[in-house]
């Protein structure tokens, strides 16, 4: 039998329950831990378990670091390493040129046609035209910073004040402006507020009256 979706009212709880409240208002069990059956450490803190079980596919694919850096060691130490340790590293290159993970990031190398081990070409030295360039540029760079402030006003020879003081006679005296008189004071100048007085007193026709009148817009019944 399919147990309700609710549970009826009771006398001391007169509402229905949902299924869902119930399920919610049970107890969790909580784990208490008393340090027992807990897993073994060695002595670096390492789960034992952790180094003896066995390593899936995916992860060992994952921890293999990326191929450039492979590359990268192989040359710059490939005169100082002996010849098992790079046969190991070899080993390692293949080994992580193999994983999906090389597949998806695009960086899947032919081992077989082409020799990683070369060393990369030295540029080209420069010819003495360009040497002579680019030491012309830093010569120019090295150099100090130009000051680009004007140049000093040179001054004339000093004189007695005796010789200065016409000119300086001339220079106090008050200098001498234009007056020019007012509108008002012009022999042509009209006033506009003295008008005739018959031209404040006009009569208007009634050609203007009809103009002004307002117009009357006949409605159509």
């Amino acid at each position: 039998m399919v147990k309700p979706k609710y549970d009826p009212p009771t006398n001391t709880f007169p509402y229905k329950i949902s299924r869902r409240l119930n399920i919610l208002s049970i107890p969790r069990k909580y784990i208490i831990d008393t340090g027992e059956g807990m897993p073994a450490l060695n002595p670096r803190g390492i789960r034992k378990s952790a180094l003896n079980s066995q390593i899936s596919d995916r992860v060992n694919d994952a921890a293999w670091p990326y191929l450039r850096r492979f590359l990268i060691i192989k040359r710059m130490y490939k005169h100082r390493f002996s010849p098992e340790r790079i046969e190991r590293i070899d080993r390692m290159i293949e080994a992580a040129n193999a994983t999906c993970y090389s597949k998806l990031a695009n960086c899947v190398l032919d081992l077989k046609k082409q020799d990683n081990t070369k060393e990369v070409k030295k540029k080209k030295g420069w010819s003495e035209s360009e040497w002579k360039k680019h030491m012309d540029y830093i010569s120019q760079i090295a150099g100090p910073r130009r000051d680009f402030k004007p140049p000093p006003i040179k001054r004339g020879i000093g004189k007695p004040l005796e010789e200065l003081l016409p000119r300086i006679n001339e220079i106090c005296h008050f200098p001498e402006f234009k007056i020019y008189r007012r509108l008002s004071k012009e022999a042509w100048y009209r006033n506009p507020e003295k008008v005739a007085p018959g031209a404040l007193k006009y009569v208007i026709s009634d050609r203007v009256k009809k103009l002004a009148a307002p117009r009357v817009i006949p409605q159509a019944f």
